[in-house]
């Protein structure tokens, strides 16, 4: 990776840190310089503002994320999405917490939700008949999965990421059982 690739990528990294605590609204270009040791020049030549910086954290996280096929939303898919956050907590935070409640970037995240929760439901379909169950079921599991992996960022202990992803399996079945 030459010098300006690694660059770019300690000010996405940076922006994730940055924008994971403040959201875009209370973030600044500055913060997010100075957070990753840059000049805003060095800042401005890759990024043309605040919305095209936001959204390459948000590109990056979710090019991590395609790395788990939908077809794997199961055990290992579960354990794979753990992992992928564990990598990126600023990113994952940034794209299920935050992001998910700006305006401008809600929709992408919807969209990828909805996306997720349409892969539930065909797993979900062997054992739940009933539609209404089998929709409420994968919607459930999918939140309960973004909302308990972030908590799990902020309070867990990486050591025990085995047994958090037990606790949330047993969750997500228990859920899912009829």
């Amino acid at each position: 990776m030459d010098r300006r690739e690694q660059t770019k990528g300690r000010i996405l990294a940076a922006a994730a840190a940055t924008f994971a605590k403040g959201g875009y609204a209370g973030t600044s270009m500055e913060e997010v310089a100075a957070a990753a040791n840059v000049s805003k020049l060095l800042l401005y030549r890759d990024f043309a503002g605040k919305r095209e910086l936001y959204q390459a954290v948000l590109d990056r996280t979710m090019a991590s994320l395609r790395t788990v096929p939908s077809s794997e939303a199961t055990d290992r898919g579960l354990r794979a999405l753990i992992d992928i956050a564990r990598q990126d907590p600023d990113g994952f935070t940034l794209l299920f917490r935050h992001a998910a409640r700006e305006p401008e970037f809600a929709p992408v995240v919807a969209a990828w939700q909805e996306q997720d929760v349409r892969a539930a439901e065909r797993l979900l379909r062997p054992i739940e008949p009933d539609p209404a169950l089998r929709r409420w079921a994968a919607q459930t599991v999918v939140a309960t999965t973004y909302v308990a992996i972030i908590a799990w960022l902020e309070f867990g202990d990486p050591a025990r990421d085995d047994e958090f992803y037990q606790r949330l399996l047993q969750v997500n079945r228990a859920v899912a059982k009829p």
